[in-house]
């Protein structure tokens, strides 16, 4: 335990000293809401469109629709970037030999990742809320304990995807263009970007077994009070499962 939060410690350091991961998991999903969200608007009456026999904005308003859907992009770019450019980087500079010969298990250095992720999508989630309700009047989450459990099941599935990319890549640098390069993928056809109904169908299709599609509905649904999303949630559960599998037992043989 005094190992963990000596390690957790350390990684939240590191972090803030970090200006692309601050700016790219914190400051960007902010801007990318404020900025779709002055676009489309608050107007109850976009509420009802349907375009591809689905509702555009899930039966809310667009600023509604982009406050809980940027939520999960926080989650969305700690797994892809943040937790694959750090790990990596310390494989790289020989840290990770250091830690094994030094008896430091990668159970410890994941469980400190894995915190400073959810620690950072929880301030990242109220700063969203809390922006959004004073610039454009937006509900506040009507589950909060469904939008918890929703970013736990993203943070699980996320963080294993980013530890088996993790494990891949040779480089920081390799980590991070590849996790730019999924991460924009995803945000793109994800509903994240834009909604998932405007869609030609073949990118509907793709999106709709990607992980990031079901983080954005099952946070969505409790935020909007439709009730959990179970058949996402366990989706996210197995992306978790596939991905950390093989991730962790590489990940070992750091």
């Amino acid at each position: 335990m005094h190992g963990y939060l000596a390690m957790t410690r350390t990684e939240f350091r590191l972090f803030r000293r970090e200006p692309f991961s601050l700016v790219f998991v914190l400051a960007f999903p902010l801007m990318m809401m404020m900025l779709l969200a002055a676009v489309f608007g608050n107007n109850q009456a976009d509420a009802g469109k349907i375009q591809n026999g689905m509702l555009i904005w899930r039966g809310v308003t667009p600023a509604n629709y982009y406050t809980a859907a940027s939520v999960a992009g926080i989650v969305a770019a700690l797994g892809l970037m943040t937790l694959p450019i750090t790990l990596a980087s310390y494989r790289q500079r020989g840290i990770l030999r250091r830690f094994r010969a030094s008896s430091i298990p990668a159970s410890t250095l994941i469980s400190a990742q894995l915190t400073l992720a959810l620690v950072t999508f929880v301030a990242g989630t109220v700063v969203m809320a809390i922006v959004a309700r004073l610039a454009y009047h937006t509900m506040l989450p009507r589950d909060v304990l469904g939008v918890v459990v929703a970013l736990l099941a993203g943070t699980a599935a996320f963080g294993a995807i980013g530890l088996l990319l993790a494990t891949v890549t040779r480089t920081s640098r390799a980590a991070q263009g590849v996790g730019l390069m999924l991460f924009f993928a995803l945000w793109l056809i994800s509903g994240t970007g834009p909604p998932r109904a405007v869609l030609p169908a073949g990118l509907r299709d793709v999106g709709s077994v990607l992980p990031l599609t079901h983080l954005v509905t099952a946070v969505q649904n409790a935020w909007f009070g439709f009730g959990w999303a179970g058949t996402d949630l366990a989706v996210l559960a197995a992306y978790a499962v596939l991905a950390g599998v093989p991730a962790l037992w590489l990940f070992r043989r750091y």
